[in-house]
Parts: structure tokens; sequence; C-alpha cells
């Protein structure tokens, strides 16, 4: 199956670390060079930059930006084309997800998160679809939602599940009103994913996750940054709209 990514450009949110940092990698490792966007940790997103050169010989650039502002979106996009010219690829990976009981969670943690998950996107989104409207070229867009999407949460992450549905609203909205222009935009849900951020509750916490998984394992960052790289390529030319779950079976719809 050929890919066809060799030479294009793609700009990553939250690309430092974990899902975000594995998405920067397997693009890389298809020839594509890299926006790693990150907002509060440059220095992992240098790491990600210096092993895609060492491991592919891929050229990357860290891209820091503060994405509850627009005017920062945007100059990510500026730096990006500066370096290695017109934007291909967008993926919106960036998440902000506060914990607790509905009861205790403050309007500005709410508003927050979808500041971050929902209009953060839109604005790059937007952002790109001008671009590329203006300049006449096609390109894809995969925006990272998550199960809890579908299924809510019961580890208590109301205003982030609530998002993550947003933004598989806005995927098919989007997807639908820029398809004439040859710009496909899907989404992908993953499921438990061992990262950083969820070790230690995997540690403590992973009999019971094994149970609702059919195939019986915890993803990899690796198993999400695969169906990434898939729906930007040429092999995915025909999928607009869409939300690819990548649950291990935990989400079947």
């Amino acid at each position: 199956m050929k890919l066809e990514l060799q030479g294009k450009v793609a700009l990553v949110t939250g690309g430092s670390r974990g899902i975000g940092a594995a998405i920067c990698r397997g693009l890389a490792a298809e020839g594509v060079r890299v926006g790693v966007g990150c907002s509060g940790s440059p220095e992992k997103a240098a790491e990600v930059v210096a092993g895609i050169a060492r491991d592919f010989g891929t050229e990357a650039v860290a891209l820091r930006a503060d994405l509850e502002r627009a005017e920062e979106i945007a100059g990510m996009f500026d730096r990006l084309e500066e370096r290695f010219g017109a934007v291909d690829i967008l993926v919106n990976n960036a998440a902000y997800c506060p914990g607790g009981p509905i009861e205790m969670y403050s309007l500005e943690e709410w508003e927050k998160t979808f500041r971050v998950n929902v209009t953060g996107a839109f604005v790059a989104c937007q952002e790109f679809v001008r671009r590329l409207t203006a300049a006449g070229r096609k390109g894809k867009i995969v925006n990272l939602t998550s199960q809890a999407a579908f299924l809510g949460s019961t580890s208590g992450r109301l205003p982030y599940d609530a998002s993550k549905g947003a933004l598989v609203s806005m995927t098919r909205a989007v997807a639908r009103e820029v398809a004439a222009r040859g710009i496909n935009v899907n989404a992908v849900a993953p499921g438990m994913v061992r990262t950083e951020m969820v070790a230690d509750k995997l540690a403590a916490n992973l009999d019971k996750y094994l149970s609702r998984i059919p195939l019986n394992r915890i993803a990899e960052p690796e198993d999400i940054a695969n169906a990434v790289v898939f729906l930007v390529s040429s092999a995915a030319d025909y999928i607009t709209g869409t939300t690819l779950d990548v649950t291990g079976g935990m989400l079947m719809r």
C-alpha cells in the first residue's frame, strides 16, 4: 500500500509527548517534515525533534503556542511555512483534561477545557482551510477525540468527555463543508493508551481496564499514530467525516 507522504509538511498540536510524539514520529518515518506543536514543554518538543532527526533523518521543528490564543495558532502556521513551505496536514491532538466529580468543577475549568480542546482545534482548522483554499491546495485534517465522547467516563472527566463529543460533531461538519475543496477531515477515537499521563492509573487498575478490552491489551501510542498516518495518506483519499475507533474493541459502533 502506497501512502505517498514523502515530502509533505504536517503540523501536530500537542506533539511533545505521548500520543502526539508518536504521531510526529510516525509521520516522520514516512518522510513528512513535522511541526511539533507544544504549549508548555519546549524541552520535550526539542527532544522529539532531535529523535526524529536521529532515527529517520527527517526535518522537524518545535513550535510553541498557547492554543487559547488565535494569533498564536496562526503564528505556528506562519513559522512552519517559513521553515518548510505550505502545510499539507493538520493533526489536532492537544488536549486539556481536568479531573473531578461534576459538582466540584469551576466554570473556568469547564471553559478552559473547551477553549483548548474545541475552540483551539476550530481555529487551527479555520486557519488551515483558509491557507489551503487561498492556494488552491488539497489537504488532510485529523482530530484526536476519545472513546469517552461516546461512552462517557467513570473517572470524573466530564468537561473532557463533552469536549471530545463536540470535536466529533465538528469533524463531521467541517468535512462536509470542505469536501468539494479537496480537503479530507476525519477523527481518531483512542481508548486506553499507555502514556506517562495514565501510568499510575494503569498500574493500579490494569485488570479492570483489560476486562473491558476484547483484544486484551492496552494500546501503545504507536497504535494511535498508525491510524493517523493512514488517514492523512493517499490510501485514505476516499474517507472523510468519519471517526475511526482505535480502542481494542472497547468501543464497537
